[in-house]
């Protein structure tokens, strides 16, 4: 059975549109909590399955089926990015706009990812050394002992053949060949050390109606500037919704 989608409604001013929120390559949804705190409305987190076909076509044909029978923006974080497109292909009906956080619609890096899919990922994660490449490739210097715990956390309750089924879809991503009119924003981050300037430039050859914002950060930008991705997003959502 499918994870279950995991619903969070704030109690401040709603707004017409509903933020629905795709994962990066943990696939949990767990790492959102900080953000969701500063997010005006109401929101839905759809975590990825935790087993089965990971490309991002049958990850759409699953999504498809827990998504809002009422209007809703929608964020896709990092590893998500590759199923807008699909999702898009398959006419959801209430969509108003999309977001992309640190994303990429092609293969981030063909000749790392093929040595990262052989490595023991999980047994890395427990390793004391590896604080250091989180903060180096992931959470930024600044990361706090907390964030960083629960990263590893996160990453350590995923099986080890869906993070590998995941890196092996990255390595092999490749440009679609579709375009879209839909609103979209980019939040791109500054220090991001996994996803290039010129690789997320390259979403708007897809969305013809996009915007780019830069939040000085690191790949994870959101679980890093939470307040300041929220007033980014929550902008975004009002300007969709009026």
């Amino acid at each position: 059975m499918f994870n279950k989608c995991l619903r969070f409604v704030s109690h401040k001013e709603v707004v017409i549109s509903i933020l629905v929120l795709l994962p990066g390559m943990d696939g949990t949804g767990e790492l959102f909590a900080e953000f969701l705190s500063h997010v005006d409305g109401d929101y839905l987190v759809i975590p990825l399955p935790d087993h089965g076909p990971q490309d991002h076509a049958s990850l759409a044909q699953v999504i498809h089926k827990q998504l809002p029978q009422q209007d809703y923006i929608l964020l896709a974080e990092s590893f998500s990015g590759g199923i807008i497109p699909e999702l898009l292909k398959l006419g959801p009906i209430h969509i108003k706009g999309v977001i992309f956080v640190a994303s990429f619609l092609s293969s981030p890096n063909k000749y790392l990812l093929p040595i990262a899919k052989r490595l023991p990922i999980k047994a890395l994660a427990s390793s004391p050394i590896s604080i250091i490449f989180h903060k180096l490739l992931f959470l930024g210097r600044g990361a706090s002992k907390a964030l960083v715990s629960n990263f590893v956390k996160v990453i350590k309750s995923i099986p080890d053949e869906i993070l590998k089924n995941r890196l092996e879809v990255m390595s092999k991503q490749v440009l679609p060949q579709v375009t879209f009119e839909l609103p979209t924003l980019y939040i791109q981050a500054l220090s991001d050390k996994l996803i290039s300037a010129n690789k997320s430039q390259e979403v708007s050859k897809i969305f013809n109606h996009i915007e780019f914002k830069t939040i000085a950060g690191p790949h994870f930008v959101l679980q890093t500037k939470p307040k300041e991705c929220a007033l980014v997003v929550n902008q975004f959502i009002q300007s969709g919704s009026s």
